[in-house]
Order: C-alpha cells, then structure tokens, then sequence
C-alpha cells in the first residue's frame, strides 16, 4: 500500500475559511500518523500539460494558466496560482495510479479535489479533472466508481462517449452540481458504459450497500477492469453539512474492502474528492489506509442513522434502468 502526498498542496487556500482548506490534508495526516499509518508514503512525480490534453482542451488549460484571480462560482475563484497547485494535484493521482498499476494499491491525498472539471469547465472547488488525467495517462480499460455525494459531473462529460472507461457515479439526487440522472447512460460506443444511480436525501447504509451489492459490483464484474480508480468523497457521511446522506464510517470502510476485494490483482488507486467534517473524514481515510493492511480500527463516528425508506426504492429503479444494458 502507498500514501501519495505533497506537502506544496497545503499552500493552496481558496480563502480563510473555505471548506476546502489545507486542514483536511493536516487532519488527516495527524490522525493517519497516531494509528501507526503514515506509512508507504510517496511523492507525487511531475506531470505535463500533455497529460492534461488528453482529457482537457486546450482551451480550458489556456484559461487556468492565464488565472486572473476571478470568480468560477460562488465557492470556487480561479487563482494566479490555480494552475500550479491543480497540476500538483492531479501529478499526486497519477502517481497513485502508476503505483496502482503496479500493483500496489494507493490513496491519493489529492487537493483541489477534481471530478467537477469536465473537458471545457471548471467549479465546485475544481480546476482539472485528476481521476481523469491519471485514468487516460494509465491507457488501460479501467472502471471508475464515484462514491462522493455530489455527482462528478466533469468525469461523465470527459468519458461520456467512451466505452474502455466505464463511469459509475452514487450520489445524492438533486445536490450541486444538480447532474447524474439515472437516463444519463452515455453517448454513442459509449452508451451504456455511464452508470449513474441518484438517490435521495435521508439514505444511509442500506441504501449504499445496496446500491453496490445489486449494481456496482454486477456492472465491474461484467466490465472487468484492468485498472480501478475510486473518486472518495467523504462528504456523505452523516456529520457533513454540506449534503443530506446518513453514511457512519463503518459503511465507508466496508465499501472500501468490497472494492478492493473487486479489484483485479490489487490495481486499485483511492483518490480523494470531497470531504470536509475534518475529524470524519480523517477516520474515513484511516479506515481505508487500515483496510489496505487488513487491519481495524475503533471508529468513534459509528452511529447508525434512520434512514429514508425511499433510498431503497431509488436503487431498485435506478437497477431495472441500467438492466438494459447489464446482467442486475
């Protein structure tokens, strides 16, 4: 197993007190380092601006050089220095999927997360799509499985007409960006390789396990995947703010060992997304980091909590959906 991390991202701030601040990457690392996990780390190596063209347009990367301190959103400004922490960021997933193809599963201490860059946009605290860039740098069939609760709308933009990158997004129905409806299947050779499974407000465990039980797992199995890449969002478990889903980090660290048990020789690369109830998605990421070594730890945000019966249900649809294009 390998942590792939840049001590250079801690220096990339979108303002004081921005959810997306340099104290995740810190909490984490405090908390990786007293469970006896800060270990395997590695330094990301350099990317180019090839790399990114493979997913990007020249466009867009003309546009994050050029900075000019503006906003993109009510949340995210383009920074003089944008592309330079971005490019960093997305050298630190390439590095874990490089690590991945060789066998060694790795996470990704990714930031500014990415899966909101499609091939011409940028936002939600997102300037280039790094799952994007490390999958097509890679150059191998290769399954990515969003587990963030926002959609990752610029990952299914970039792929969406592809059909040896298959794109598997669990979100949370309705939430920013407002993308990922379960018709949205892809385009042309590429129709049916997008998987999107909305679900609503109030889902908690059963509904994800679910989710993955009866249409993740079947749909990668049926795909076989060289390469496993997984945007890991945290942001859906319940001591987030900033989405309405009802997962404890049990449920995280047994969607991880289901992932890496689906994983084909252990080519699997975790690449952190959102995130941002510091001390949860610290114990996320520990617990991930554990798995890896097949060992435990005590969670103290374990809490099983009520959940929508329409989480459930929501699956079932998003199933007899996708049916016509897999075995569910």
């Amino acid at each position: 197993m390998a942590i792939v991390y840049c001590k250079r991202l801690l220096d990339f701030e979108q303002w004081e007190g921005h959810p997306e601040s340099p104290f995740r990457l810190k909490t984490m690392m405090k908390k990786l380092s007293s469970e006896g996990l800060w270990e395997g780390v590695t330094s990301p190596f350099e990317i180019n601006d090839e790399d990114v063209l493979r997913v990007h347009t020249e466009r867009h990367l003309d546009r994050l050089k050029k900075g000019g301190n503006v906003a993109l959103d009510a949340d995210t400004i383009l920074w003089d220095t944008s592309y330079e922490y971005s490019m960093l960021s997305a050298g630190v997933a390439c590095t874990a999927v490089s690590l991945a193809m060789d066998e060694i599963p790795a996470f990704a201490l990714t930031r500014p997360p990415g899966h909101h860059a499609g091939r011409d946009f940028m936002g939600g605290f997102c300037y280039l799509n790094n799952v994007a860039i490390a999958t097509a740098r890679a150059g191998v069939r290769t399954a990515i499985v969003d587990i963030d609760a926002h959609h990752g709308n610029g990952t299914e933009n970039i792929f969406y007409g592809r059909d040896d990158v298959l794109f598997i997004d669990i979100h949370e129905d309705g939430l920013f960006p407002g993308s990922g409806h379960m018709e949205d299947v892809g385009e042309g050779k590429g129709e049916g390789y997008t998987v999107n499974i909305p679900v609503p407000a109030g889902s908690g465990n059963r509904t994800y396990m679910k989710a993955h039980d009866e249409i993740v797992f079947p749909v990668l199995r049926q795909f076989r995947p060289e390469l496993l890449v997984v945007s890991m969002g945290v942001d859906a478990h319940y001591c987030e703010k900033y989405s309405h889903i009802n997962l404890n980090t049990k449920c995280y660290i047994d969607m991880f060992k289901k992932l890496l048990a689906e994983s084909s020789h252990r080519k699997i690369a975790f690449v952190l997304e959102g995130g941002y109830h510091l001390r949860a998605t610290a114990e996320v990421a520990a617990g991930l980091m554990a798995a890896l070594e097949d060992r435990e730890i005590r969670p103290e945000y374990n809490e099983e909590r009520k959940e929508s019966a329409n989480g459930p249900r929501a699956v079932d649809r998003a199933r007899d959906h996708h049916s016509r294009y897999w075995k569910l």
